[in-house]
C-alpha cells in the first residue's frame, strides 16, 4: 500500500469502510429509512472505489471509464440520502409522491449524459490526464449541466442532513447523538466536493471528496454500530403524533395567535362540514362559530348529520421550545348523550325517590294498621315481614340520598378527628340495634378528608357487621393499624358474623352487577364508592369467625409542635366551627 499514492489509498480505504458498513447494516433492511441509506452507501462505495482505482490508471480510455463511474456515484448519493432522511424522520409519505419521482430524474438523466458525454460534451469538455502526487488525476472544463447536477445532489444531501438536525431539536436526547453523527458525517465529503467543483485550493484537479469519506464512515459507524439509530426510529414517534390527531374521534383544531386555523383533523372537517384545504387560514369564529376561551366553559350546539349535538370545548395554549405562546389548540367532545343520560337519571332519581319514600311510608302505615287489627297469627307474621321489607327499602333510599349529598360535597374537605367521628357512628348504631361497637383509635388522630364520606364508609361497614350475624349480642370492632406511605391511614373493621358471601365480593371486585349475580343491597356499594372517591382502597378477608375489612384512606394529618400557649396546629373538635 506504500507504493500507492495517498489520495488513491485514502479513497480505496473509504470504499472498504463503506462496504463494511453496508455489510453490517444489511440486518436493518425494512426499517424506516434503512433501504434508502443502503442505496446511498452503494453509490458512496462506487464513488470511492472508482475514483481511488482511477487514480492508478493512466490509460486515457480506461481512465475516462473510471471517471464516468465516479460521476455516477456522485450524482446518485444525494437522492437516496434525502429519501433516508425523509423516511427515518417519519416523512416517508413524501418519498412516494410524484414530486419525489421528478427529483430522481436528475441523477438518472445525468448518468445518461455522462455515459454519452464523448458524443455531445454537455457535462465536460477537454478531458485530459493531469498527474498530481504520482496519481492519475484528470482535468476538464465543466459545463453548466455538471454544476447543476452536483449542486442539486449537494442540496439533496444537505436537505437530508437538515432533517436529521430537526430530529435532534424536536425529539431530544433519544436520537440526539446518533442523528448528530450522521448529519455531521456529510460535511467533510460535501465541502471537499464543492472545493473541487469550483476549482478552489492549490491543486484544483485533485478531488479529495472520496478521501473525506473516511471521517464520514467513522461517524456513521458510531451512529449505526456503536449507537442504536435504527433501534429507536423517530418515524415511530412522528407517525404516532400525526395519527394521534388524525385518528382522534373528537374534533381537534389548531389556531395561531391571530385565531386563524392552521390545522384540523378529519373529525373537525365532518362536524363543521368543511374541508381542510378550504378552511386553513380562515378565522376560527367565522369557520366554526368557536372562539378562544381558556376557561374551558365553552359549549357549542351544532347540527351534525341533521341532528343537534352539544359539544364541550377545551382550549389549551400552544407553546414553542422557548415557552412562547404561538397559538391554541381546541379539542371538542360530544357530550350530548352524556347530558341526556344525566338528565334522565336526575328525573328518574328524583321521581322514584320521592314516590318511593312517600308511597312506601303510607304503605308501611297501612301494613301496621292491618297487623294491629287482625287476630290471625300467621297473617300478622306475614304483615310484619312486609313491614320489615318496606323499612329495608326506605332505608336503602335514605342511604342513597345520604351518599348523593356527601359525594356532592367532595370539594369541601375538612379536618376530621377519626375517633370522635367513629364514636358518634358507633353510638347511633348501638342505639338502633342490640350490637356492641368497639372503637380502638388514637384520640389525636386527625385526617384531612371529606367528613360525610368518611362516616358513611364506617357506618355501612359497622352496620353490615351488626345486622348480618346470628350472634345474640353482635360485636364489631374498628381499629387503627397505623400510617402507611404518603400519610395513608390503615383501619380495620372486624365482626363475628358468618362472613360476606363470595358472590357479593365478586360483584364489588368486578364493579358491576349482572342478571345472575348481584348484591343484596346498597351498603357495600356505598362503601366501595366512598372509599374510591376519597382516594383509598379496600380489602376483604372472610373466614369462619367473621369478616375483616381493611380500609386505607389518605389524608392523615401529621402532628405539629405545640405553640408557646400549649396549643397545636390541629384544632380539636371543640375548636372547629
Amino acid at each position: 500500500m506504500s507504493s500507492i499514492p495517498w489520495p488513491a489509498a485514502g479513497s480505496i480505504l473509504s470504499g472498504l469502510g463503506t462496504v463494511v458498513l453496508l455489510w453490517y447494516l444489511r440486518h436493518h433492511r425494512g426499517k424506516p429509512g434503512a433501504n434508502w441509506l443502503l442505496l446511498a452507501l452503494v453509490a458512496q462505495a462506487l464513488w470511492c472505489f472508482s475514483y481511488g482505482i482511477g487514480l492508478l490508471v493512466f490509460d486515457p480510455t480506461l481512465r475516462w471509464a473510471f471517471e464516468a463511474l465516479t460521476w455516477t456515484g456522485i450524482v446518485w448519493t444525494g437522492v437516496p440520502f434525502l429519501a433516508f432522511g425523509l423516511e427515518y424522520t417519519g416523512r416517508g409519505n413524501l418519498v412516494r409522491t410524484p414530486w419525489f419521482g421528478l427529483l430522481v430524474l436528475v441523477p438518472l438523466f445525468t448518468t445518461v449524459l455522462v455515459v454519452t458525454n464523448p458524443l455531445h460534451g454537455i457535462v465536460w469538455t477537454n478531458f485530459r490526464i493531469d498527474s498530481v502526487f504520482g496519481a492519475a488525476t484528470v482535468s476538464y472544463d465543466l459545463n453548466a449541466w455538471a454544476f447543476f447536477a452536483i449542486m442539486i445532489g449537494t442540496v439533496f444531501a444537505a436537505s437530508g442532513t437538515l432533517l436529521l438536525f430537526d430530529t435532534v431539536v424536536s425529539y431530544g436526547p433519544l436520537y440526539r447523538r446518533e442523528a448528530l453523527a450522521v448529519g455531521l458525517s456529510t460535511l467533510p465529503p460535501g465541502v471537499a466536493l464543492l472545493v473541487w467543483l469550483f476549482g478552489l485550493g492549490p491543486v484544483p484537479q485533485l478531488n479529495l471528496s472520496a478521501v473525506m469519506f473516511l471521517p464520514h464512515v467513522v461517524l456513521d459507524a458510531y451512529a449505526f454500530v456503536g449507537g442504536s439509530m435504527f433501534a429507536y426510529s423517530p418515524s415511530v414517534r412522528r407517525t404516532a403524533d400525526r395519527s394521534a390527531i388524525e385518528e382522534l374521534e373528537n374534533p381537534f383544531l389548531v389556531v395561531d395567535t391571530d385565531e386563524r386555523i392552521v390545522d384540523c383533523n378529519p373529525a373537525a372537517e365532518t362536524v363543521f362540514d368543511v374541508t381542510k384545504p378550504a378552511v386553513l387560514g380562515e378565522p376560527l369564529e367565522r369557520a366554526t362559530e368557536l372562539r378562544i376561551d381558556e376557561t374551558d366553559d365553552q359549549v357549542l350546539t351544532h347540527t351534525v348529520r341533521g341532528e343537534r349535538r352539544t359539544l364541550a370545548v377545551s382550549t389549551s395554549r400552544l407553546r414553542n421550545e422557548s415557552d412562547r405562546v404561538v397559538g391554541h389548540t381546541l379539542l371538542l367532545q360530544d357530550v350530548t348523550d352524556q347530558q341526556r343520560r344525566e338528565q334522565r337519571l336526575e328525573i328518574l332519581n328524583r321521581v322514584l325517590r320521592h314516590n318511593l319514600r312517600n308511597d312506601l311510608t303510607v304503605a308501611r302505615g297501612y301494613v301496621g294498621i292491618a297487623a294491629d287489627r287482625t287476630d290471625d297469627d300467621e297473617l300478622t307474621e306475614l304483615l310484619d315481614d312486609v313491614h320489615d321489607d318496606i323499612d329495608g327499602v326506605l332505608q336503602m333510599g335514605e342511604k342513597a340520598r345520604t351518599f348523593e349529598r356527601a359525594i356532592g360535597s367532595m370539594n369541601r374537605p375538612s379536618t376530621v378527628f377519626a375517633r370522635d367521628a367513629l364514636t358518634s357512628v358507633a353510638a347511633d348504631l348501638e342505639a338502633e340495634t342490640e350490637g356492641h361497637v368497639e372503637v380502638v383509635v388514637p384520640e389525636d388522630l386527625a385526617m384531612r378528608t371529606n367528613g360525610e364520606l368518611f362516616e358513611l364508609v364506617f357506618a355501612n361497614l359497622l352496620e353490615n357487621g351488626v345486622r348480618h350475624t346470628d350472634a345474640e349480642e353482635p360485636h364489631v370492632a374498628v381499629e387503627f393499624d397505623g400510617v402507611a406511605a404518603d400519610r395513608t391511614g390503615v383501619f380495620t373493621v372486624r365482626d363475628d358474623g358468618p362472613g360476606i358471601p363470595d358472590h357479593e365480593l365478586a360483584v364489588l371486585e368486578r364493579g358491576e352487577e349482572t342478571p345472575l349475580e348481584h348484591g343484596s343491597g346498597l351498603g357495600l356499594w356505598i362503601v366501595s364508592w366512598s372509599v374510591t372517591a376519597l382516594g383509598g382502597d379496600l380489602d376483604f378477608e372472610t373466614g369462619e369467625d367473621g369478616t375483616t375489612v381493611t380500609v386505607r384512606l389518605p389524608g392523615v394529618v401529621e402532628s405539629e409542635p405545640a405553640d408557646p400557649d400549649g396549643t397545636t396546629g390541629v384544632e380539636s373538635p371543640e375548636q372547629q366551627p
